[in-house]
């Protein structure tokens, strides 16, 4: 399994172990659009939130429709991060959690 997947799966399962709704996406695939968030959870006030997660290496690339979908989501007052390591996630996770 590649380490972003590796990562992805480490993410979904904490969310779902902390009870929340979670929805692991494939952009591109039919019936999902390219730049769609990687993982879609929502917080328990209702706040939409997407993490679009990259190879931990660094050599991971957010694409124009991702960035794309982030601002949208972000315009929406979603929220939209890029994670690209478990520390990164559990910064945001903490963010998040304060935020709301």
């Amino acid at each position: 399994m590649k380490s972003e997947a590796l990562l992805q799966t480490k993410i979904i399962k904490f969310l779902r172990h902390e009870g929340r709704f979670v929805i692991k996406t494939q952009g591109g695939t039919p019936g999902t659009d390219t730049g769609t968030p990687d993982v879609i959870t929502i917080y328990p006030d209702g706040r939409f939130i997407g993490l679009e997660i990259k190879r931990p290496d660094g050599k991971g690339v957010v694409s124009p429709e991702q960035n794309a979908v982030g601002k949208q989501i972000q315009r929406n007052q979603g929220l939209w991060y890029v994670i690209d390591n478990w520390e990164k996630f559990e910064e945001v996770w903490r963010d998040v959690t304060t935020l709301i």
